[in-house]
């Protein structure tokens, strides 16, 4: 278990220094503005983006989810390949290179001019919660890729500006879920995957402060955007839901007329 706080005999404390909540709003104000209206819909993804769409169980289903969660988050247009890492293979095709860093990723985005190839190890699909958080970095990703860059993201680590981006179109519970696994660095069902080697930009508390951010920016209750999170995750947003006031107005709205999918 990973433990929050000074001691394992406290309770764990979760929201982030008043530094880190700025850097949290400044870096979400970024994403939000370089994503433009994908960004600003109050859409809120829970564990699949689409009626009918399982949760991906190999290659073909991993393909089907993302295009269907690319549907909800403005990329429809964003075509790509999937292509599975093959042991002793070269793991992406002559000509293509990472979009940010692909350390410790098990799944991450290649480009070549305007092609795009998403490369998947095969222990993605041992755990959901790590499958899904790969998922929204990698859509977070693509969807700033696809906008003209603004100095501002331009100037973040490549990889925190992806999973910003991610909850910013409403992947928020994807992320935050992941995160947790990743402090951990176990799963703690012996799914056989090294979660020490694998490495996400955001911790924890973090993801889930900004998810408070994007909640609130949605004005999505807290009860509401707990129903998906698991519950060390929903434990740390109530601690941290107040914590977002202050950030709460730098943030654009996002418009009506869009549907919550909580």
């Amino acid at each position: 278990m990973f433990l929050f706080g000074s001691s394992a005999g406290q309770n764990p404390t979760f929201v982030p220094d008043e530094e880190t909540r700025h850097w949290l709003a400044q870096g979400l104000q970024a994403v939000i503005a370089q994503l433009g209206e994908p960004a600003l819909r109050p859409q809120w993804l829970t564990e699949t983006p689409a009626k009918g769409v399982r949760a991906p169980r190999d290659l073909d289903t991993l393909f089907e989810f993302i295009c269907a969660a690319q549907e909800q988050v403005g990329q429809a247009d964003i075509e790509f390949t999937l292509v599975d890492l093959q042991p002793g293979l070269p793991p992406v095709p002559a000509g293509f290179s990472p979009i940010g860093d692909a350390t410790g990723h098990l799944l991450h985005s290649f480009a070549r001019a305007q092609e795009l190839v998403l490369v998947v190890a095969p222990q993605l699909f041992r755990v959901p919660s790590l499958l899904l958080g790969h998922v929204a970095r990698e859509l977070g990703r693509l969807g700033l890729w696809h906008r003209q860059q603004t100095p501002a993201v331009t100037e973040m680590d490549s990889e925190t500006a992806a999973e910003l981006a991610a909850i910013a179109l409403g992947m928020g519970t994807w992320v935050a879920n992941g995160a947790y696994m990743f402090n951990n660095a176990c799963c703690g069902g012996g799914c056989g995957i090294d979660l020490g080697s694998v490495r996400a930009a955001l911790s924890m508390p973090e993801a889930v402060y900004a998810l408070g951010l994007d909640a609130q920016r949605k004005g999505l209750g807290r009860r509401h955007a707990a129903k998906v999170l698991e519950s060390t995750q929903a434990a740390a947003l109530k601690q941290s839901w107040e914590a977002c006031t202050p950030h709460i107005q730098a943030l654009p709205a996002a418009r009506t007329g869009g549907s919550l999918r909580a």
